[in-house]
């Protein structure tokens, strides 16, 4: 592998970590939430045992999501709220275009 393919892989690992952290720190914050977002798995359900939200959380998160990254979630992509990851990869499939 070449250096610049390293460091190409590398920047878009470094940029997903970096979205991850900020859509923690926004859902938390957002939700006045009680745990710190460095703590919050990646991996991590949103609803039941994860970070316990309910269908009004979901809400707030819809309305952040859509004004943070102009991405809406509408009721049929209620895959987008199985962890954080799924989220991520649901904002970076729609900013793509798909």
């Amino acid at each position: 592998m070449s250096v610049a393919a390293y460091e190409d892989i590398r920047a878009q690992a470094e940029a997903r970590l970096m979205k991850n952290t900020r859509v923690k720190s926004m859902i938390t914050d957002r939700l006045g939430l009680d745990v710190d977002p460095d703590v919050v798995s990646d991996n991590q359900p949103l609803f039941g045992r994860g970070l316990e939200m309910d269908s009004l959380d979901t809400l707030e998160v819809v309305v952040l999501v859509n004004n943070e990254y102009n991405v809406l979630i509408s009721d049929d992509d209620f895959e987008a709220f199985g962890s954080i990851n799924a989220l991520v990869d649901f904002i970076e499939a729609r900013e793509a275009g798909e």
